[in-house]
């Protein structure tokens, strides 16, 4: 990362120096002692040296060079690095307050030259306004809105980033909420339907008429049913919500349903009405009708 800074420092001051070098043989400048031009480069070298850290720093020092190479402010030498700085101290400086500081600092420094040593003060200070103006604070306001304009699209993106990270969420949460709900229908299904399997071999096992064997075997089926419900209840019923109220019934199917259900495979079952009703025994294959709060195998 240090590389890559080092050598775009280094093309900028090959880029700004070149002008300070060749404006005076090029005759766009009053000839200048060869001290002068490399004070001036030195300067330059140490604007690039401060730009990313002291923006304002950098501004100010090439300010300075191009006042006291120009008392109007304007010289093809360092007119360039003028405007580049500017741009720069818009682009990397947060604060407005110092850089109109600096402006005006140096329009009253230009403005005092101007009037002590200055050859024809109207038109130098004409020079020295509009090299402010066009030079030094449009760059800068152009720095400035570059420099909104990335803040405004790099949090455009990091919304639509979070948005997109929310959404994703929201599905996943979806996702979550429809595999718990298949869960516990499988679980609400499976374990009425074990329940009602324990039910029945419970029943065969304590037939009068049936066999030692077959006793023996309708104990471990109902054994078997019960361990069955008791694991299906722990793995699948752990993704119930935990205020969610727990399944009576299957979903789908009434208690009424799930009595005649019982009473149709083979089981004689009893069913009370609410609050101190009549009881009533249905034998098998018969349906109940009415309102029933519970039922219970009648052995």
């Amino acid at each position: 990362m240090e590389r890559p800074r080092t050598w775009r420092a280094c093309l900028l001051w090959a880029a700004l120096a070149l002008p300070a070098l060749t404006a005076d043989r090029l005759g766009m400048n009053e000839p200048r002692a060869v001290w002068q031009q490399s004070a001036g480069v030195a300067v330059l070298a140490a604007a690039v040296a401060v730009a990313r850290w002291r923006p304002l720093v950098a501004f100010a020092l090439t300010a300075v060079l191009g006042l006291v190479a120009a008392p109007a402010l304007f010289t093809v030498s360092y007119a360039p690095a003028l405007g580049v700085f500017a741009l720069l101290l818009g682009l990397r400086a947060e604060r407005v307050r110092p850089a109109v500081v600096v402006f005006g600092g140096v329009g009253c420094l230009g403005t005092a030259r101007i009037a002590l040593v200055g050859v024809d003060p109207a038109p130098e200070w004409v020079v020295l306004t509009g090299t402010l103006l066009f030079g030094c604070v449009f760059p800068w306001l152009g720095g400035r809105y570059w420099r909104q304009s990335r803040q405004l699209t790099a949090a455009g993106w990091n919304r639509a980033a979070r948005l997109e990270g929310e959404q994703r969420i929201a599905e996943e949460r979806a996702r979550l909420r429809e595999r718990a709900r298949i869960a516990q229908d499988m679980h609400d299904s499976l374990g009425h339907e074990l329940s009602l399997i324990a039910l029945r071999a419970g029943a065969l096992q304590v037939a009068p008429d049936l066999p030692d064997h077959h006793r023996t075997a309708a104990a471990d089926l109902r054994a078997a049913a019960a361990d069955a419900t008791d694991r299906l209840h722990r793995i699948i019923g752990v993704l119930r919500e935990d205020d969610e109220p727990v399944s009576l019934s299957p979903p789908g199917e009434t208690v009424e349903q799930l009595v005649a259900r019982a009473a149709e495979s083979g089981l004689p079952v009893r069913w009370e009405e609410p609050e101190g009703g009549t009881a009533a025994a249905l034998e098998p294959g018969a349906s109940p009708s009415g309102s029933c709060t519970g039922w219970s195998a009648r052995r």
